[in-house]
């Protein structure tokens, strides 16, 4: 695994995104897992989830430690005991981990035609129409990613992407859930999007 990315965030969050460059057998040899990890690994049958699941481990423990073992709350958000906000996406062969002293949410994806196809599941009606005034692969992406980020933040699988998280806006993009304004930041990373949203700051 290759890092090919860092940002502090406005909120103080860090943001890391790594590139996988590495085999399964060489990230595996890499990965420093404990036996819970490779139980968890042994149930994974599909090779692409579990380049994932290593990426992903891996990436905790260069920040956080060989000892850090990656958590999921009943609702599926990450954790890790006893530290920050955790927020983890990967996509292709990036992986992303946004860490922070306040909740957060991360996301990211690649600008293709198949987001078009299924971006009317995902916006509203209003949305996909204002949507439709100037469309593109890199605002379909924006704004599949920031309600992605939005899901991850709330931390409920519940959720409906058409009716619970709102755009206020298209361009630039803001968005909105049960009354709570996020706010968005958006960073271009080789071909593609990153998403992260944070509460706006208090007045």
């Amino acid at each position: 695994m290759k890092q090919i990315f860092h940002k502090t965030s406005r909120n103080k969050s860090q943001i890391y995104v790594w590139k996988v460059v590495s085999a399964y057998d060489r990230l595996f040899k890499k990965s420093s897992l404990c036996k819970e990890e490779l139980k968890a690994l042994e149930v994974i049958k599909s090779e692409k989830r579990k380049i994932e699941f290593l990426a992903t481990r891996r990436a905790v423990k260069s920040i956080f430690g060989n000892n850090t073992i990656l958590k999921h709350h009943k609702t599926g958000q990450p954790y890790i005991e006893e530290r920050q906000h955790i927020s983890i996406s990967h996509s292709k062969k990036f992986v992303v981990l946004a860490i922070g002293d306040e909740n957060l949410g991360v996301d990211i994806e690649e600008p293709n035609e198949k987001i078009l196809q299924v971006l009317p599941r995902i916006l509203s009606k209003k949305e996909h129409e204002e949507f439709q005034r100037n469309p593109s692969t890199e605002l379909a992406c924006k704004l599949w990613g920031a309600k992605e980020a939005v899901l991850k933040y709330v931390g409920n699988p519940k959720l409906n992407y058409r009716d619970d998280i709102q755009l206020e806006e298209i361009e630039p993009v803001k968005v909105c859930c049960d009354d709570t304004k996020f706010h968005v930041e958006f960073e271009n990373i080789e071909h593609m999007i990153l998403t992260l949203v944070t509460s706006p700051p208090l007045h």
